[in-house]
C-alpha cells in the first residue's frame, strides 16, 4: 500500500508540474498574441491605408510634392512590416499572403515585367477575379516600390502607372486589414493543427512554431539581406538588397533586430520572464546577444549599401554584425532546446 500511495504521489507531482509548465506557456503565448503580434499588425494596417491614401492622392493630383508624401507613407509601411517579417504563421499564410507582401529577392526582374503589362492596360485590375489569380509579384509593397522608384515607371507623368500604383496599394491595405482581422477575431492555437498521435499541447506547438520562425528569420537577415548583396562569400549584388531602390535595406535590418528584443520583453510573463525561470543563464546570455546585435547594426554607417564601397571594405564593415547574429541565433537555438522545443529543420542553413 506503501508503494501505491508513493507512487500516487509521484504521479499528482508530475501533474502539477505539467499543468504548470502549460499554464505558464498558455500565459505567455496569450501576452505574444495580445501584446506584440495584434498590435504590430494595427501599426502595419494603419500604415498600409496610409500608403493607399497617399497613392490616390498622389494619382487626383501628380506633383513631386505627393510624390514624396507617397514615398514617406511607403517607408513608414515597410518599417511596420519589418516588426512582423519573422512570423509567417497565421492567417498570413492564406492565399500566398506573405509571399505577395514581398517578392523578394526578385532576381529575374518578374515584377517590372508584370507592371509594364498591367500598366499597357490597367483596367484589367478592374475586373472582379483579378486578385484572386494575380501573380504574387505585384500584389505587395515590392511591387509598389517598383512602381515609386524604378525608372522604367513615372507614376507623375504617366497616368496609367499611377493606376496600377493605386489599385495595388489599395488591395495591399485590404489584404492587411485582414490579416489584422483574423488575428483580432482568432487564438494562436486556431493556426495550429498537430499531427495525429501528437502528445504536446496546442499552446506548446505554437511557441515551438513561433520559436523555429524566429530563429529562421535570423538566417534571412544574416544570409539574404546582409551577406548575398555584399558579396561576404561571394560576388556581390547590391540590387538583390531587400528595398534598396527606395534604401531602406539597413533601416529593415535594424528594425528587424529590435523587434527581436521587443519580442522577447513584450508582456508579462514575457518570453525573457519564463526563459528566465526555466535556464536563467541562457536566457541572459541571449539577452546579451540580441542586445549586442542592436549594437553591431548601429556601427554601420548610414549610406552603407548605396555609397561606393569596396566590396572588401563592406565586408569588414559587416564582419561584427554577421558574427553578433550568428551567435544570437546559437544562442536562441540553445536555449529553445533547453526549454523543451524541437527547433525542425532550417531550410535556409541546412541543418
Amino acid at each position: 500500500m506503501l508503494i501505491t500511495k508513493q507512487a500516487l504521489a509521484a504521479s499528482v507531482a508530475l501533474l502539477a508540474g505539467s499543468s504548470a509548465f502549460a499554464d505558464q506557456w498558455d500565459n505567455t503565448l496569450e501576452q505574444i498574441q495580445s501584446q506584440y503580434i495584434v498590435p504590430k499588425y494595427e501599426n502595419f494596417s494603419a500604415s498600409a491605408d496610409e500608403l493607399a491614401k497617399a497613392t490616390a492622392a498622389l494619382c487626383l493630383a501628380p506633383s513631386d510634392t505627393t510624390l514624396e508624401t507617397a514615398k514617406q507613407a511607403f517607408s513608414q509601411n515597410i518599417q511596420d512590416w519589418q516588426q512582423v517579417q519573422w512570423l509567417n504563421f497565421g492567417p498570413v499564410t492564406y492565399f500566398m499572403r506573405y509571399y505577395a507582401y514581398e517578392y523578394w529577392p526578385d532576381k529575374k526582374g518578374v515584377t517590372q515585367r508584370q507592371l509594364r503589362t498591367l500598366s499597357a492596360d490597367p483596367s484589367t485590375m478592374a475586373t472582379p477575379k483579378f486578385w484572386t489569380s494575380a501573380s504574387i509579384a505585384v500584389r505587395g509593397m515590392t511591387a509598389i516600390e517598383s512602381l515609386l522608384y524604378h525608372s522604367d515607371f513615372d507614376v507623375v507623368a504617366k497616368n496609367s502607372d499611377c493606376e496600377v500604383l493605386e489599385a495595388i496599394s489599395r488591395h495591399h491595405a485590404t489584404t492587411t486589414h485582414d490579416v489584422l482581422t483574423q488575428w483580432q477575431q482568432s487564438q494562436a492555437t486556431d493556426w495550429i493543427f498537430p499531427e495525429e498521435g501528437t502528445t504536446a499541447t496546442p499552446e506548446h506547438l505554437v511557441v515551438e512554431q513561433l520559436m523555429q520562425q524566429w530563429i529562421e528569420h535570423m538566417s534571412v537577415v544574416k544570409d539574404a539581406k546582409l551577406e548575398t548583396p555584399i558579396g561576404y562569400k561571394d560576388q556581390p549584388t547590391l540590387k538583390l538588397a531587400e528595398f534598396y531602390r527606395s534604401e531602406q535595406t539597413l533601416p529593415a535590418i535594424l528594425t528587424n533586430l529590435k523587434a527581436y528584443r521587443n519580442l522577447y520583453h513584450v508582456g508579462q510573463p514575457s518570453l525573457f520572464d519564463t526563459a528566465m525561470a526555466k535556464q536563467p543563464e541562457l536566457a541572459q546570455a541571449l539577452e546579451s546577444a540580441l542586445a549586442e546585435n542592436v549594437k553591431a547594426a548601429l556601427q554601420l554607417p548610414n549610406d552603407y549599401f548605396t555609397a561606393d564601397y569596396s566590396q572588401a571594405e563592406r565586408i569588414e564593415m559587416a564582419k561584427p554584425l554577421v558574427l553578433s547574429i550568428s551567435n544570437s541565433q546559437t544562442k536562441l537555438s540553445n536555449l529553445v532546446t533547453k526549454l523543451g522545443f524541437q527547433i525542425g529543420f532550417n531550410s535556409r542553413d541546412g541543418d
